[in-house]
């Protein structure tokens, strides 16, 4: 079997030489290439054409989310997993669709866990079979001491603030001390990352109306709107008009 070709970023050596072994111990992976900075990676991804990126998200140059942008420009079914010591670009990684991310102190057990999962993406054993995660019709949460199961079909949104989530239902909004990013990995396919800070059900969505520089979604019979950023609005639509069709 031919070994997914990957190249790893990071702007520490420590890091880089670290990550490079633990990839190295896995016969399904061959790294192609090392990279300290982002418009070196845009630069190796373009003469060694990979299949998988490990980078890290603050590096020099240019950050690891603008360059992997750059790279999918080019390189549309590359694919990538981010390691970083910030959790706060969590919701900005999963929006461009990387295979996982990595929180540091790096663990073997937990890089494992990601290339595992690169790998069966890349192999393309998950263009027919759904994750079990996405097929779950039920949110579990806990919230106020109790654990609630929410029919996902129920949400209306869920709202990021602060290091709570609130998700809004029609008869009850549970307030979470959970991750938005993760919340989003548990859901279905008619939920999509409208904002920073929202996650909108779009079979729930009655209309949406533009203030200033933003757009607002609104839900039957509920007092609460949900945002939409101007940069995903066209992004928004489309995704309407394919729910529909």
């Amino acid at each position: 079997m031919t070994p997914i070709r990957t190249i790893i970023v990071d702007d520490h050596p420590d890091s880089l030489e670290i990550l490079s072994f633990f990839v190295s111990q896995n016969p399904s992976f061959q790294v192609v290439a090392h990279c300290e900075n982002g418009e070196d990676l845009i630069r190796q991804v373009m003469l060694t054409k990979p299949d998988l990126v490990i980078a890290d998200i603050n590096l020099p140059k240019l950050n690891g989310v603008d360059a992997i942008k750059k790279c999918i420009s080019f390189q549309p079914h590359l694919k990538f997993i981010f390691v970083t010591g910030y959790e706060d670009f969590a919701v900005e990684a999963f929006n461009i669709s990387a295979v996982d991310y990595i929180v540091k102190p790096v663990k073997m057990t937990r890089i494992y866990q990601a290339l595992e999962k690169a790998e069966h993406v890349i192999r393309g054993a998950l263009h027919t079979e759904k994750s079990p995660i996405r097929q779950s019709k039920t949110l579990c949460v806990k919230s106020e001491g109790s654990f609630y199961y929410i029919k996902q079909a129920d949400v209306y949104f869920i709202e990021k603030a602060g290091k709570k989530c609130f998700i809004h239902t029609k008869n009850k909004t549970y307030e979470v001390y959970e991750n938005i990013a993760n919340i989003l990995q548990t859901l279905g396919d008619q939920f999509y990352l409208s904002h920073r800070s929202n996650i909108i059900n779009l079979e729930a969505v009655s209309h949406v109306t533009q203030k200033n520089e933003t757009y607002l979604a609104f839900f039957p019979e509920y007092s609460k709107h949900a945002h939409i950023s101007k940069l995903k609005i066209r992004e928004f639509q489309k995704k309407m008009r394919d729910l529909n069709q």
